[in-house]
């Protein structure tokens, strides 16, 4: 691993932008219920610095715990450019710059709406990963990154039936981040349209008798959204330019869908509560599952047309030049029959672990 990236500072952002995604990663997926409490009698990698009587104390812990999904997601896609070279692997690169640009903009205290956040930690965090990464990307202009982007066309580039469920999952995430990055309040039930049918209206506000002190943020749900940003523009390169040899791209955008939705079917199943130890709302809630059923059932919808979708685009060639550690990979069906399922395998037991021993308060 990182031999095959030779410059030396281009490895060295890599490294600083793969470090913040995990740590936030393992943060939001182990700790999100006592980092929304500021790690108040509890344990929390990152707290999120809100006073007991702020408005997001307590709040989110079940969004941020997929945002960790979707975190790690990401986080695998810089470990796969360090473990196997930049060359082509700008269709990894540019959707995650346009996702964290659009994480840092939804932070961004103009672009907050109605809602302040307690902390702008996350805010510098997201920048210096945006700036390290971004000029990681430029260094690595030299070593081949764009190599395959001067072919870029738009068209539909699939051939047989992947087009169709790369189609439509595409589709799907468009609906559910344009719905988040601008309609999250009306989602979240602090009032106002949405697209997709989120929480009761005025179910977000205290003086609301269906009010939930564990509910989720209108910027939790945007900041879930830059990540669904990442998402849809792998799958725009993989339908517009092709399955043959875009293996790499192919690859994160299998595993993120995979972390994302595993987290919240069994996220949803579980259904943690969440324990507030200070403050107006101290006590205990169990978070609001009016949303589970439909979240469920799309986001496992979505992951049956991504492993579909990845199915039929082996017969595209999508393996083609596939590499380990930056030599050939060998035996193709191992990774797609054996790799897959070994890692998925692997995360569910760790999410398991989240939710039955570190999560809960």
């Amino acid at each position: 691993m990182l031999e095959n990236i030779k410059s030396m500072p281009a490895k060295v952002l890599l490294i600083i932008s793969l470090i913040i995604g995990l740590m936030y990663a393992v943060n939001f997926i182990f700790f999100s219920s006592c980092s929304v409490v500021n790690g108040d009698e509890c344990t929390a990698l990152i707290p999120n610095g809100a006073d007991p009587d702020h408005e997001s104390y307590g709040k989110s812990a079940g969004t941020l715990y997929v945002v960790g999904a979707l975190a790690l997601g990401t986080s695998l896609g810089t470990t796969l450019i360090l473990n196997e070279g930049a060359r082509g692997k700008w269709t990894i690169m540019i959707p995650t710059i346009m996702g964290f640009t659009a994480l840092v903009i939804v932070l961004a205290p103009p672009f907050q709406g109605d809602y302040v956040s307690a902390s702008n930690n996350p805010l510098y965090a997201s920048f210096i990963a945006l700036a390290c990464y971004t000029g990681a990307y430029v260094l690595l202009k030299e070593e081949g990154v764009d190599e395959g982007l001067e072919n870029f066309k738009l068209g539909i580039g699939l051939k047989n039936e992947a087009k169709y469920a790369i189609g439509a999952s595409v589709t799907i995430g468009t609906l559910y981040t344009l719905n988040h990055l601008f309609f999250a309040d009306g989602y979240a039930g602090a009032g106002g349209t949405t697209i997709v049918p989120g929480f009761e209206d005025g179910s977000y506000w205290p003086d609301s008798e269906n009010y939930n002190p564990a509910s989720t943020t209108p910027l939790s749900f945007r900041v879930l959204a830059a990540f669904f940003v990442v998402l849809v523009s792998m799958g725009l390169v993989l339908l517009t330019q092709g399955a043959k040899g875009n293996w790499a791209v192919a690859h994160i955008s299998l595993f993120s869908v995979t972390f994302f939705t595993l987290a919240v079917i069994i996220g949803a199943a579980v259904n943690t509560d969440q324990v507030i130890p200070a403050g107006p709302n101290e006590g205990t809630y169990t978070p609001d599952d009016s949303t589970n059923t439909s979240n469920m059932a799309v986001s496992a919808f979505v992951l049956l047309l991504n492993v579909y979708g990845y199915y039929k685009m082996r017969e595209e060639g999508v393996e083609e030049g596939m590499t380990f550690g930056g030599k050939d990979f060998g035996n193709k069906d191992d990774f797609f029959f054996k790799m897959y399922p070994a890692v998925t395998a692997v995360y569910v037991v760790l999410l398991l672990i989240a939710n039955y021993v570190t999560q809960p308060l």
